[in-house]
């Protein structure tokens, strides 16, 4: 059998991941002296909620599972002789991806490492639906692989966030990024890339995220979706939004809305938003 695992960053509901039996490895997040799973001790709302007690207080670091936990996790799916297909976040976040890609090199069984260059519910959307074609067990390991490479080629994600403060201090993002340091609290809205998450949107005020709704909703009125997420944190108001426009262009499309990780919440901040989707491929 082929086993698909993930990291913590893949937003998907528990009752998801335990019917398709998904392995999740949870990343690391660091409050001071204090350590915490994410998505088991720690969630994307209390991250903010932290954050918001404590303006002042330590930032929250994040950081990728060790290559000894996944090594562990390999070997223990494939001593029966079970193939592994690892799908993961992007490495503009994260080094996890390259944890595992060094795992898979001295795990004892076969391994196969994928770099989505995602996250969040785009994340979870390519790893259920790799999940479900490999418990059909009506696909070899290179075929599933396909597949993901397909829905990863279809996928989109932008992310708005109400200030660059916390992409700032996580190091994810340079204050020369063609941004002035001192209009840090600008709103902007970010395309995740492969190689860079390009600065799609800047401006003053709540109404940079409504105009760029109104474009968005325009450039993509004639795409067919499979999938379409969206990810929050803070208030959601504007998510709901984004959900009732959405909803009425693709009716038939799956729409979902979740609060979003910790490990997303601590590089957005308050009151981000992402939307994400993935065309029709097959």
């Amino acid at each position: 059998m082929i086993k698909i695992v993930t990291d913590s960053t893949a937003l998907i509901p528990d009752k998801i991941v335990e019917e398709l039996g998904i392995k999740v490895i949870p990343l690391n997040v660091s409050i001071g002296e204090q350590s915490f799973k994410d998505d088991i001790d720690i969630n994307g709302k209390k991250l903010i909620k932290n954050l918001e007690d404590n303006p002042k207080g330590d930032f929250p670091i994040t950081s990728q599972p060790s290559i000894g936990d996944f090594v562990e996790l390999y070997n223990s799916l494939t001593a029966n002789g079970d193939t592994v297909l690892s799908i993961h976040m992007t490495d503009l976040l994260s080094g996890t991806v390259h944890a595992a890609q060094q795992a898979a090199q001295i795990a004892d069984g076969t391994v196969k490492v994928i770099n989505t260059h995602f996250i969040d519910q785009s994340l979870g959307h390519i790893v259920t639906s790799a999940a479900k074609l490999a418990n059909s067990n009506e696909y070899n390991l290179d075929e599933i692989s396909a597949a993901v490479d397909k829905m990863i080629e279809n996928s989109n994600l932008y992310i708005g966030a109400s200030t660059l403060e916390n992409l700032v201090r996580g190091g994810r993002i340079s204050k020369a990024k063609g941004i002035i340091s001192k209009l840090i609290n600008l709103h902007v809205i970010f395309e995740v890339l492969p190689k860079d998450m390009d600065l799609q949107v800047k401006g003053r005020g709540k109404k940079t995220f409504t105009k760029w709704l109104d474009k968005y909703c325009e450039s993509v009125k004639d795409e067919q979706f499979e999938f379409i997420g969206i990810s929050y944190t803070g208030d959601d108001t504007f998510p709901l939004v984004i959900k009732k426009r959405l909803g009425e262009m693709f009716p038939d499309a799956e729409i979902s809305m979740l609060y979003t990780s910790a490990i997303v919440a601590t590089h957005t901040g308050n009151d981000a938003f992402a939307v994400m989707t993935c065309k029709k491929w097959s």
